[in-house]
């Protein structure tokens, strides 16, 4: 079985030594690296890594958004997961497949990272789901290659917002690129040819 690639990004020590000690003590994760800011993370090639853990605190509510959106589109089968060391409000949290607390224990912890891999796995044996209309909206808006900004102030939506949509968008459809979600709007008569730019 390919063990899991985790990557965490968090400034502490403390932290960042125990839970690099948590991942390796599971038998389905390796860990690849330890990062202590941003700007050492550049280095990161996104496509190795299967799972980041960080600190949301390290950013600010705006650039947890934007780097988030960055790091998907690098790598939209990496997971992030906050690793939460002080409360963190809705609209940030939702940005997150997972959350990492402090008290949670090790067998807590592993299970959270084995579930974010299982998840992956069922997401591309299940049945597509539904959009909601808003969803669709959000869609629409994609297919025609606005970038979240862009889509938020044309939804009267926060930027928080469209980005949750466009995570339900993908676990719905099971498409994870933005060509894929054209083709998918195209198919269901949910945008014409000539809208695409």
């Amino acid at each position: 079985m390919k063990k899991l690639t985790v990557a965490i990004l968090e400034s502490s020590n403390i932290l960042t030594e125990g839970l690099g000690k948590i991942i390796e003590s599971g038998l389905e994760f390796k860990l690849a690296k330890i990062y202590k800011s941003v700007a050492n993370l550049q280095s990161l090639v996104f496509s190795n890594i299967d799972i980041l853990i960080t600190n949301p605190r390290l950013f600010g509510e705006t650039q947890i958004a934007k780097l988030i959106h960055d790091w998907k589109e690098e790598n939209n089968s990496l997971n992030i997961v906050a690793l939460q060391t002080s409360y963190i409000p809705t609209q940030i949290s939702t940005l997150f497949d997972d959350t990492i607390e402090l008290d949670d224990d090790i067998q807590v912890i592993l299970s959270k990272l084995k579930n974010l891999a299982s998840k992956d796995l069922s997401n591309e044996n299940t049945e597509n789901f539904e959009l909601s209309s808003r969803e669709k909206d959000v869609l629409v808006l994609v297919a025609k290659g606005m970038q979240n900004k862009e889509i938020a102030d044309q939804l009267n939506i926060s930027i928080y917002t469209v980005m949750a949509h466009r995570k339900n968008i993908t676990k719905k459809t099971g498409i994870k690129s933005i060509a894929g979600l054209t083709v998918y709007a195209l198919l269901n008569n949910l945008i014409s040819q000539n809208e695409i730019k």
